[in-house]
């Protein structure tokens, strides 16, 4: 299987506290084991490297804890897309629905690509569900 996942997923794999957290463990499982591949704008990685930062910053944990994890996540092979040829859709998308451009990426990616997009962010998912089909909560995993 492939699809779009976001960065909210990943992080909820390593941050013990987060709702979805098994879920999300659970599909790092399927991709350890060759089940799933993924997709996802080239920003995933500023957004991970800036979570982890935030993370120390906040005392979740300590800033070599917090290196560890977003080290371990970034070696997790994604398909990271080249999201220039999207800008249109994404302006468009985010203005329509009242997101911020990150966002609006990953629906623009998902979409063009015909993918299902996995999302950790529970509030994208709520506000956009009814709007695109393609979007899964990753506590529905």
């Amino acid at each position: 299987m492939t699809i779009v996942i976001d960065s909210g997923v990943l992080l909820k794999a390593y941050f013990p506290d987060e709702d979805g957290h098994t879920e999300a463990q659970n599909i790092i499982s399927d991709y350890a084991r060759g089940n799933i591949i993924f997709h996802a704008p080239a920003l995933i990685t500023y957004e991970i490297i800036n979570a982890c930062l935030v993370a120390s910053r906040m005392a979740r944990f300590p800033k070599k804890v917090a290196k560890e994890i977003m080290s371990e996540i970034l070696q997790i092979e994604i398909i990271k897309e080249d999201i220039d040829h999207l800008k249109d859709m994404i302006f468009d998308i985010a203005e329509k629905y009242c997101r911020s451009a990150y966002d609006a990426a990953y629906i623009a990616v998902a979409e063009s690509r015909q993918l299902p997009l996995i999302t950790g962010d529970k509030k994208l998912f709520n506000s956009l569900k009814n709007h695109f089909t393609f979007i899964k909560w990753i506590g529905n995993y």
